[in-house]
């Protein structure tokens, strides 16, 4: 039987269920449109209007629209001075594009287990790391937001992830506005969608204008090290009617999880738990397994539903350095569950569908 075919004989798995989905819409296709037939498609009056509306959500200084959200973190780091001989601090269990632009930037990674049990360190894991660290990165893991004032009294300079976490809140402040900078994705998974692209904010006006000095190369009276971060007006158009309707993208996830939450745990299967002071978004809808989830992963995708590992190798194992374990033990047991604003019932229905027939299996267990 073909790996991506549906179980024969299983009379409601009808279709494929994607791990992602982006939510394009009308008013999508119009903003593009309007850009098209205004003749401005590179870097104008969208992407300004994108970074003022970006720097009244954060509470920042300001903000710079880029081409996608690796570009915004190196230019948080550039922007911040880390560069040649800074040591950066960041979690094991994290996407690689983190450890790329630290690693672009000139800066030497500092890697961080996870919390025994948890998809993130702990702000004390600073402590325990050999040698100073000159900046530490957080990176809100999958929507649930960590506590970045605990963070901020661990490392001179703290930059903040939050390309999974759009609409994410601890307490009464977004994620974002709190560190040395913030990065935000507009890549096509992430929560808010413009095919690619990246911003940055900051809490200081010096950061800002380095980085916008940085964005761009031509024009200038002085030389210096500059390239082409650039975001179209194309991008900024999408990305500014995507995060006006991020409440609804939120509301819906959150109706869809509170589903998985009623149901998911007597398939055996435990959800990763959202601090009474967070605000979850559920970028991901994420769960440990009480084994390698290896088969279960392969069983869902023979029959249809793409579910995924948060990350699809950990940075100690890129490295090819000693594995942290806690980091391991979450690559092995952690599975997330597609949700998506336009994820349906039906579809839904299939996942819980799939999962209980796995648990039949013993893939659970």
């Amino acid at each position: 039987m073909p790996k991506d075919s549906p179980v024969s004989g299983s009379s409601s798995i009808s279709s494929i269920v994607p791990h992602s989905r982006p939510t394009l819409g009308e008013r999508e296709q119009a903003a593009v449109a309007e850009v098209l037939a205004s003749g401005q498609i590179a870097q104008g009056p969208q992407v300004q209007a994108l970074e003022e509306e970006a720097t009244g959500y954060f509470g920042s200084a300001g903000a710079v629209a880029v081409g996608s959200g690796s570009q915004a973190l190196l230019l948080a780091l550039k922007s911040l001075g880390l560069g040649e001989g800074a040591r950066v601090a960041m979690p094991a269990f994290t996407c690689s594009a983190v450890l790329h632009a630290v690693e672009w930037a000139g800066a030497d990674p500092v890697l961080m287990d996870t919390a025994e049990g948890e998809l993130a360190p702990d702000p004390s894991t600073i402590e325990r790391l050999e040698g100073p660290i000159d900046a530490t990165i957080i990176v809100h893991p999958w929507g649930n937001p960590l506590d970045t004032a605990a963070w901020k009294d661990t490392a001179p300079l703290l930059i903040e992830d939050c390309a999974q976490s759009m609409g994410a809140r601890w307490a009464d402040r977004p994620v974002g506005s709190l560190g040395d900078a913030a990065m935000v994705s507009f890549y096509a998974t992430k929560m808010l969608c413009a095919g690619e692209g990246g911003l940055l904010a900051a809490p200081k006006q010096e950061t800002i204008e380095a980085a916008r000095d940085l964005r761009d190369y031509d024009k200038k009276p002085e030389h210096a090290r500059r390239f082409n971060f650039k975001m179209s007006d194309l991008q900024a158009a999408l990305a500014r009617i995507q995060w006006s309707r991020l409440p609804e993208f939120v509301d819906k996830r959150r109706s869809l999880a509170q589903r998985y939450d009623t149901e998911v745990p007597a398939l055996g299967l435990t959800p990763v738990v959202t601090p009474p002071e967070a605000t979850c978004t559920y970028y991901r809808y994420l769960c440990w397994a009480g084994r390698d989830v290896s088969p279960l992963l392969d069983y869902c995708q023979s029959n249809g539903i793409y579910c995924r590992r948060p990350v699809p190798i950990t940075l100690d194992r890129l490295l090819k350095l000693p594995p942290l374990p806690n980091t391991m033990q979450a690559w092995n047991r952690v599975i997330g569950l597609p949700i998506y604003p336009t994820l349906k019932e039906m579809e839904q229905d299939q996942v819980l569908e799939v999962l209980g027939m796995a648990r039949g299996k013993g893939l659970l267990d």
